[in-house]
């Protein structure tokens, strides 16, 4: 997958470098579909003239969930056999204060869309963290040793998925073409 954060962790599987680099994206205003496109080191956001702040931050929601879309489910089967559990749907939901949560009873997982922002190993973390749920509903002795089993390192992920930044946000202006 490609990585984004800068550019870099904005999606699953980019690298854990610091968003500053202003240079890392560009607006193009131009009369064609709103998309989001990378080049290389770079994101592209097309946007038509004129759109609002608002209709930019939605293009690119849309943008992170579609490459969620893409991330999650693989990673739900690969974890499905190893842990003894089904997921039944999951959701993706911007949440202020979690990461993601579990409906243990409808086997749902729902995620925090800012993941996206994420390196791809911390994602995996909390989805295996959520679908433990499904065995284990509170944080118990009895989750916490699934945990331990399952996924050793998650003391680690939990430290650095809470230290690292929600993702860029800084844009320059541009026209133009591709």
């Amino acid at each position: 997958m490609v990585g984004i954060a800068t550019l870099a962790t904005c999606h699953p599987g980019g690298s854990r470098r610091a968003a500053d680099d202003p240079t890392s994206g560009a607006i193009r205003e131009q009369q064609a579909k709103p998309s989001v496109k990378l080049d290389h080191r770079r994101i592209f956001l097309t946007v038509r003239p004129g759109a609002s702040a608002g209709r930019r931050e939605a293009v690119i929601h849309d943008w992170h969930k579609s490459l969620l879309h893409e991330a999650i489910p693989p990673l739900i089967q690969q974890w499905e056999p190893k842990l003894g559990v089904s997921v039944s749907g999951y959701f993706l939901q911007r949440m202020k204060t979690k990461w993601g949560s579990c409906n243990h009873k409808a086997g749902h997982i729902r995620l925090n869309t800012e993941l996206v922002k994420k390196p791809k190993d911390l994602l995996e973390y909390v989805v295996v963290h959520e679908m433990l749920h499904l065995i284990a509903p509170t944080h118990s002795d009895r989750f916490l040793e699934l945990m331990s089993k399952h996924y050793p390192a998650w003391r680690e992920a939990r430290a650095e998925l809470n230290e690292l930044p929600l993702g860029a946000t800084e844009w320059t202006e541009r026209s133009g073409t591709n």
